[in-house]
Order: structure tokens, then C-alpha cells, then sequence
């Protein structure tokens, strides 16, 4: 879109900033989140307005978010797996079923991660049993 009126070259600007500082208080909720569908939902809630879309400063504050939310689940999901490596025969089946409830709510952009937590999970009845 091209632009000759500096008015709408600051507002669009201001309109960036706006969302670039939005996004940062994405990530902080990000990584207050405990849960895999807490991290999904607050991965989900922003999208790049359309009249931003090419502006850099909002698609890498986008992209940050994203990062963000992505790292968060990774470890959430480690720390399901480091549980359930840990815990007794009997206590397994029950974390199992927990953790495969859990990661159906990972769709959107971090639905690729589903395939990732799987894998380590078989890694890790493999090392345990």
C-alpha cells in the first residue's frame, strides 16, 4: 500500500507500535500460563491487522509471540513427560490418558508440537520400560 500523506504514515506507525506493544503483553501472559490449552488460547487471540500486515516491527512482534508460546509448551510438555517418567506403574495409564487429552488442545500454530510430544513420549517408555 502505498501512502503519500505523512498523517496516515503515523497513524499506521502508531498503529504498529500499538500492536508491537500489545504482542508484549501477550508474551508476559504467555509465560505465566500453566497449562497446554492456557498457552494454545493466548497463541491464538492475536492476529496481524490487515492494514499492518507488511509492516516489520508487527509481524516480528507477532512472530515473537509465537516463538514465545511455542518454547512455553515445549517445556510444559517436558514436564509432563519428566511426570510421567517418574511415576509409579500403577499412577501411568491415569498421567497417559491426562497427557493425550492435553495435547488434543494443541491445534492453530502449535499444532505441529503434537507430533513432537508424541515422540518424546515414546522415547520415554521406551527408556523407562
Amino acid at each position: 500500500m502505498v501512502l503519500r500523506d505523512p498523517v496516515d504514515k503515523n497513524l499506521l506507525r502508531m498503529e504498529a507500535r500499538r500492536f508491537a506493544s500489545r504482542c508484549e503483553a501477550q508474551v508476559s501472559s504467555v509465560e505465566r500460563a500453566d497449562t497446554l490449552r492456557e498457552v494454545v488460547r493466548l497463541a491464538g487471540l492475536i492476529t496481524l491487522p490487515y492494514l499492518i500486515a507488511e509492516d516489520y516491527t508487527a509481524r516480528d512482534a507477532l512472530r515473537a509471540v509465537q516463538m514465545r508460546a511455542e518454547d512455553r509448551a515445549r517445556e510444559l510438555i517436558q514436564e509432563q513427560i519428566r511426570n510421567y517418567a517418574r511415576a509409579e506403574e500403577n499412577q501411568r495409564d491415569k498421567q497417559k490418558r491426562a497427557m493425550l487429552d492435553a495435547w488434543a488442545s494443541l491445534t492453530g500454530p502449535l499444532g505441529h508440537l503434537r507430533t513432537w510430544a508424541h515422540s518424546k513420549l515414546v522415547v520415554a517408555e521406551q527408556q523407562s520400560g
